[in-house]
């Protein structure tokens, strides 16, 4: 079957992040932005690695957490540049989605999504997760990468299985050169 929404971007093995994800269970409640911020996601919790609330398309904030996930975010740099073309990882947290729970159907707004490509990896899944974006629908596994085409476009996850589902999220934004409002060239 071919995917418009889903694009395939290879194989990660995630299983040194999966001890790690192990190891963090009493810090998923810590922040609380997206889940305060985007109603749809309440049923969500977030460890953030590199992120910055206002979305910004420039050099990405390190949180307390990238130490512990730097050496897996060069590899994923690697594999990105190899398969879209020189650029950057903007964003990365790592994502959890309750049991049972869904995130409901919506259009996330933002210049990253339509600039950046948003990648997922599944680190805990089960065949009862689906993620439909547009009329298509789709179940990851474990360690496959992702594109997910869902600017401008109605989501969802549905999580209808008896664990928790968690997903590395990256944005990577290829270097390209722009204008700005002035006509000054910028780049990013």
């Amino acid at each position: 079957m071919t995917y418009d929404n889903f694009k395939y971007v290879g194989e990660f093995d995630t299983s040194k992040i999966l001890k790690k994800v192990d190891l963090m269970s009493s810090f998923w409640e810590e922040f609380g932005y997206r889940q305060n911020q985007f109603k749809v996601h309440q049923h969500t919790q977030t460890i953030p690695i590199l992120f910055d609330a206002d979305f910004r398309l420039t050099k990405p904030t390190p949180t307390k957490w990238y130490p512990l996930f730097e050496e897996h975010l060069r590899k994923l740099q690697e594999l990105a540049s190899k398969f879209y073309g020189d650029g950057f990882i903007i964003r990365c947290i790592l994502t959890n989605l309750k049991a049972n729970k869904n995130i409901a159907p919506h259009i996330d707004k933002g210049s990253s999504l339509h600039l950046g490509n948003r990648v997922h990896i599944p680190i805990i899944t089960s065949d009862k997760v689906l993620f439909t974006v547009g009329e298509e629908e789709k179940n990851m596994k474990v360690g496959e990468m992702w594109e997910i085409n869902n600017g401008n476009k109605l989501h969802a996850v549905y999580n209808n299985s008896d664990e928790d589902r968690v997903h590395l999220i990256f944005d990577y934004i290829i270097y390209r050169n722009s204008y700005d409002q002035t006509g000054h060239e910028q780049w990013y």
